[in-house]
């Protein structure tokens, strides 16, 4: 199995590089090798500006040889052990480092297949300096870095941007010099110290914004090109993560990107990356100047009540026929509560204006379980989707999306109680039967095991490695990823 499973892996990897489109020279030997890991799918990682980012740093460095790894290729299927690098097929544990990149707190799950397949002990202080060193970073680090303490060497819920190129320049000149490593602002060595750093937004996004130095065509953008516009949020939504972690809000002035567009110019097609992405001040000059230029634009969910005329003009002119909007909940109480206040009509008038200009789809995201919430508020969600059902073309050309609210460290909803099993099954119901009175409409909810999961990741606290360790000691490897462990995102 062993030649014909690198032959196999090397087919797909060869392939897929050979989409690519790449801004800087790889350079895969150096006196520190670095394995740059996102625990999920290519095609997310391939879209993800944080792994992209560290990637791109890490490269910038002479001495520094790095390459990717992502445990699925496809949607679905897993990679058997053993593991090799994406860009050389060099083994994984060959490498002095191996940087883990977090997104989402579900992708910790990953850990124990990954490690196990190598052979690398899960708990820190069961290695030695045989092994590879270990960090973590990622947004789902900044959130939860306590559940990954007992797991990695050094940890970094810090930014990116100021962190990770004096993380590596240390570990190239001392080693693993644990005391020079803690130093460095906005990182966590678990071994020497109990408690992380104070989350701290520092980088200057208008010296060097985020983007994709490494285009590849089965990214969630569609194969555009991306830069980060804004980061951080303006907004104080109770149970937002992004306007806490990457706090304060920072956009991307329309100059700089204009700026980076002009050294990008095979650039035809753009996803344009931020949390709040119509709060961005200069947001219409952007489209405009992305307009005269003939560029395509890529957006995830937009902020409904943003939506210009301008701005749909643009977005219709890349070819957009659809569109994701957010109005949360059709519960006026649980709005204020939440802070994020909504007049309903003037919702309608926006959702209608988007059919009325040739918008094919329009989907809604809601999230229920909320707190405090009662039938009364589920209710006023099935109105308010009831009333844009009547100004849609077709009930075809409408659906929505429920997830269920889990408290997150850091908002101002942390210390809320997550929903249990029973309170979440009993919702989703109340909500389905509702909605079946409407007529075909189409309806999506997250699984009550993964939003319980996905809540016990959010707060868990050392015990997850005990707990990751104890799971790869006692399970095959290749029985420990679980089915919907690598599915992509959808706009």
């Amino acid at each position: 199995m062993g030649l014909k499973h690198r032959f196999d892996y090397e087919s797909v990897t060869n392939k897929l590089k050979g989409t690519e489109l790449h801004y800087i020279d790889n350079k895969y030997a150096g006196s520190l090798s670095i394995a740059l890991i996102f625990p999920n799918l290519y095609s997310l990682g391939m879209s993800n500006l944080g792994f992209l980012t560290v990637h791109r740093l890490a490269s910038s460095l002479p001495y520094v040889g790095i390459e990717r790894f992502f445990p699925a290729l496809q949607q679905e299927t897993p990679l058997e052990a053993p593991y090799y690098s994406f860009e050389t097929g060099r083994p994984l544990g060959d490498f002095n480092i191996l940087m883990f990149s977090f997104s989402f707190e579900g992708d910790f799950d990953k850990i124990p297949g990954i490690f196990a397949s190598l052979g690398l002990p899960i708990l820190a202080k069961e290695r030695n300096k045989h092994h590879p060193l270990l960090i973590a970073g990622g947004a789902a680090i900044a959130s939860n870095p306590k559940a990954l303490s007992l797991v990695f060497d050094i940890i970094i819920p810090g930014e990116a941007e100021t962190t990770i190129i004096p993380v590596i320049e240390t570990l190239n000149k001392e080693g693993f010099e644990k005391e020079k490593i803690a130093s460095i602002k906005g990182v966590w060595v678990p071994s020497i110290s109990e408690q992380p750093p104070e989350l701290q937004g520092v980088h200057d996004v208008n010296l060097q914004p985020a983007y994709s130095h490494i285009v590849s065509p089965f990214n969630s953008f569609g194969g555009a090109h991306m830069i980060e516009v804004m980061r951080g949020c303006p907004r104080i939504c109770s149970f937002c993560l992004a306007r806490c972690i990457y706090a304060p809000p920072r956009p991307v002035k329309a100059s700089v990107i204009e700026n980076w567009l002009n050294e990008h110019p095979n650039c035809k097609d753009l996803g344009l990356v931020a949390p709040s992405l119509f709060d961005h001040p200069e947001i219409e000059q952007i489209f405009s100047m992305l307009q005269e230029r003939n560029i395509k634009i890529r957006n995830s969910s937009v902020k409904w009540e943003k939506l210009s005329s301008n701005i749909i003009s643009a977005l219709q002119k890349s070819g957009i026929t659809g569109l994701t909007i957010a109005p949360e909940t059709g519960s006026e109480r649980l709005r204020k509560s939440m802070h994020k206040p909504m007049s309903e009509d003037l919702f309608i008038e926006r959702v209608k204006s988007l059919f009325e200009h040739g918008f094919e789809q329009v989907k809604m995201y809601f999230v229920c379980c909320l707190p405090e919430e009662e039938d009364s508020d589920a209710d006023a969600t099935i109105d308010l989707i009831s009333r844009v059902i009547k100004i849609a073309p077709s009930i075809n050309s409408l659906s929505a999306t429920f997830s269920v609210f889990v408290p997150k460290n850091h908002t101002p909803w942390q210390n809320e109680p997550a929903p249990e099993q029973y309170t979440i099954k009993k919702r989703i119901k109340y909500l389905k039967e509702g909605l079946n009175k409407l007529g075909a409409f189409k309806a999506n909810f997250e699984s009550p095991q993964d939003v319980l999961r996905q809540a016990y990741l959010a707060k868990v606290g050392a015990e997850l490695g005990e707990e990751y360790d104890k799971l790869a000691k006692e399970e095959r490897a290749n029985r420990l990823f679980k089915k919907g462990q690598f599915s992509d995102i959808s706009f």
